[in-house]
């Protein structure tokens, strides 16, 4: 290899890491907006006398969202598989910032009555479409243009972008409810960081259209559109088992950081009685560390194998969770960003496993698709629901710490996974992709 081409594969490489996190970064963001002013929006779109109700009624339209990312993984996916990542992700970011700047313009119930409602769900519902390609596209992106001794690292940028997307949505959210009295606030304030979604929107696509495609899927391309069979049935076909896989550790990955990134504003303002200046910040120092935990489980990942670190990491968050609550459950802002940083730790250890495994189990030419949708129908089921299960355990039991053994249970299903999924695929847990090498392993 001449020292040129080592200059241009490490040249495109940073340009692809940048795009894609930094799209990825954008799309979190303003998926992430919606359960900061959770409480607001129930109140304006879900109008009722128990608060209880308005809450849960909120909770459901962001449970519709998670619906529709089964139907994005495919259109998506199909659009990645045949024609490019490029072109695909190009079209999430873009259909994710306009859905959002839509919530941020939609009249509330007040003005319009159950036009409302029924608009806020439609836009919830693109979110979801654009969602439900974005993730298993900017993984792939990210992981096929990596050194294979180096892609749960780079895979880590996958999980940090989501986390530090939520998080400046939080932050967004923090200066906004600082910068204003309540009743502005609940009048047009909160609309503020929907309508910033749009041209926060315009720099991911205008960052994602200047890349170029991955050297592996180059490599595939006529093949891949040359195809008889759609990628949706050849991933049924031949990737069924790494898809049970790949949903069942999704399983855990939806609950645990939507019961942190979905959830945890709202429940430190229901539940443990913060004010939300100190819930905003709480949420936001948790969010912080899921993101650092990120990097350096990949970094293990990389050393000691993905499957011995996926075992650590389901273990460790279901011993922790527990705990993570009960710190919480002691109240002020030192104790809940303790025992949320501490669920922070594991959540972030748990979603660095999930885009490794989500690339290196299937080929390229099928890898979107297959991973989109197995990755999608978990969160479908149990990442939009978490929030939504969580409040309505506590309603029903009145125990706060009901919705850590939520957890519990999917930790242990996650654990069951890999114990067994993932048996075989990684020989003796080798940090080496399953795919062959490329030239760009070298650089």
């Amino acid at each position: 290899m001449t020292d040129l081409k080592t200059a241009e594969i490490a040249g495109a490489r940073k340009k692809a890491v940048s795009a894609a996190g930094i799209g990825n970064f954008v799309e979190w963001f303003d998926f992430g907006i919606y359960a900061q002013f959770i409480t607001i929006i129930s109140m304006k779109f879900f109008p009722s006398d128990n608060p209880t109700a308005s809450l849960l009624s909120g909770f459901a339209a962001f449970a519709v969202g998670f619906l529709a990312r089964p139907i994005g993984g495919i259109i998506f996916g199909n659009i990645g598989d045949r024609v490019g990542r490029r072109t695909a992700l190009s079209g999430a970011v873009l259909l994710m910032s306009g859905a959002t700047v839509a919530i941020g313009l939609t009249p509330s119930y007040e003005s319009v009555g159950l036009l409302a409602p029924v608009l806020l769900v439609a836009w919830r519902i693109l979110q979801g479409l654009s969602a439900g390609g974005e993730y298993a596209g900017s993984g792939s992106f990210i992981i096929e243009y990596a050194p294979s001794h180096r892609r749960a690292l780079f895979g880590a940028v996958n999980p940090m972008s989501v986390a530090l997307g939520t998080a400046a949505g939080a932050t967004v959210g923090l200066v906004v409810t600082q910068s204003m009295n309540e009743a502005s606030l609940e009048s047009w304030g909160w609309r503020i960081p929907f309508i910033l979604a749009g041209p926060v929107g315009l720099v991911g696509l205008y960052l994602r259209l200047k890349i170029q495609e991955t050297p592996e899927f180059e490599a595939v391309r006529e093949a891949a559109a040359e195809a008889v069979h759609p990628p949706i049935v050849r991933a049924f076909q031949e990737g069924l088992r790494p898809m049970m896989v790949v949903f069942a550790w999704s399983m855990v990955t939806a609950v645990s950081f939507y019961l942190l990134g979905g959830y945890m504003v709202a429940y430190n303002t229901e539940e443990l009685g913060l004010g939300r200046v100190d819930a905003l910040t709480s949420y936001i120092v948790a969010l912080l560390v899921f993101a650092i935990s990120c990097p350096l489980t990949g970094l293990a990942a990389d050393r000691w194998g993905r499957r011995p670190v996926a075992i650590a990491a389901a273990i460790g968050l279901a011993v922790a969770v527990i705990p993570s609550f009960h710190i919480m459950g002691m109240g002020g802002l030192g104790a809940t960003m303790l025992g949320q940083g501490l669920y922070g730790i594991f959540a972030g250890a748990i979603a660095l496993i999930t885009p490794v495994i989500m690339v290196e189990l299937f080929r390229p030419e099928i890898r979107y698709t297959a991973s989109a949708l197995a990755y999608n129908m978990a969160f479908a089921l149990l990442g939009g629901t978490a929030p939504l299960v969580a409040t309505w355990l506590i309603a029903r039991t009145g125990d706060p710490i009901s919705p850590a053994y939520y957890v519990v249970l999917f930790a242990a299903v996650g654990l069951v996974a890999v114990l067994v999924g993932l048996k075989g695929y990684y020989a003796k847990d080798s940090i080496r992709s399953l795919q062959m090498g490329t030239e760009a392993d070298k650089v």
